[in-house]
């Protein structure tokens, strides 16, 4: 008898053994913008009980990267889901548990950057309540512009 793989992840607060994972899929999400693995170590030193990732099978397969400041402002440094876990929901029950850790440490606004054109990642984070602030071409240096996003949260 087969198995029937679960129709949506399950989502935690990430923990250092998850670090190599989050590279690996830095590296096939992001190519020459992700984060080496000795700044994924520092920020996790940081921010890395606010981070969440996905599993499916035990594996990861998605996080979100989350920094809190004390003002009431939390920013996604990073989102990915897994390619072959895209298109089931993934992204969007992850971006929620991830919001939901936001909610919890009483964070007011949720900002994330986003590619212009990348029509995916516009339609996720409108569905779940981001909205356009702002766009720099330069964002991340020469030629990789980004638009801001913002969540508010009404506690």
């Amino acid at each position: 008898m087969a198995f029937e793989e679960p129709d949506s992840p399950v989502c935690r607060t990430a923990s250092l053994s998850d670090l190599d994972a989050i590279r690996a899929l830095e590296v096939v999400e992001f190519e020459h913008l992700a984060y080496p693995y000795f700044v994924l170590r520092q920020l996790f030193e940081l921010h890395g009980a606010n981070w969440t990732v996905a599993e499916n099978a035990g594996v990861v397969c998605g996080y979100v990267l989350t920094a809190v400041d004390g003002d009431g402002t939390a920013w996604f440094l990073g989102f990915a889901v897994a390619s072959a876990c895209r298109g089931r929901g993934f992204g969007r029950v992850l971006l929620e548990a991830a919001l939901a850790q936001c909610r919890k440490v009483h964070a007011e606004q949720v900002y994330v950057t986003v590619k212009p054109g990348n029509r995916s990642a516009y339609h996720l984070y409108k569905e779940i309540g981001f909205a356009w602030v702002d766009h720099e071409v330069d964002y991340f240096g020469t030629d990789e512009p980004r638009d801001v996003l913002v969540h508010r949260i009404y506690h």
